[in-house]
């Protein structure tokens, strides 16, 4: 199992949300763990700042990571989160396969 790429969004609320906020961010990860070439989903929640959390997918390819962006679950993800005042910071990951440590940019 080899992780090709990866996605992250930092959530950060501004006002109190409730109970639930936290159990539906796991219910969406449980969601995304069942799309093909998702290895894993995970939710974090800061320990220091309880108003962020690290939402973060794991997958065996980047055209998937890419498809998963598009699909209507993340969209529902997305709409969700700002509905209830989030600032979203938004960041994926994929190798740069064959280039060397002295290639330029």
């Amino acid at each position: 199992m080899n992780i090709a790429a990866v996605n992250t969004l930092e959530i950060r609320v501004i006002e109190e949300v409730d109970q639930h906020f936290e159990q539906r961010l796991k219910a969406y990860a449980e969601t995304f763990e069942k799309v093909h070439g998702c290895l894993g989903y995970s939710v974090i929640r800061s320990s220091s700042d309880h108003g962020l959390w690290v939402f973060s997918g794991y997958w065996s390819a980047a055209s998937m990571m890419t498809e998963h962006f598009e699909s209507e679950s993340m969209t529902a993800l997305v709409n969700h989160l700002v509905t209830s005042c989030s600032n979203l910071t938004f960041a994926s990951f994929t190798p740069q396969i064959g280039r060397g440590p002295h290639d330029e940019a």
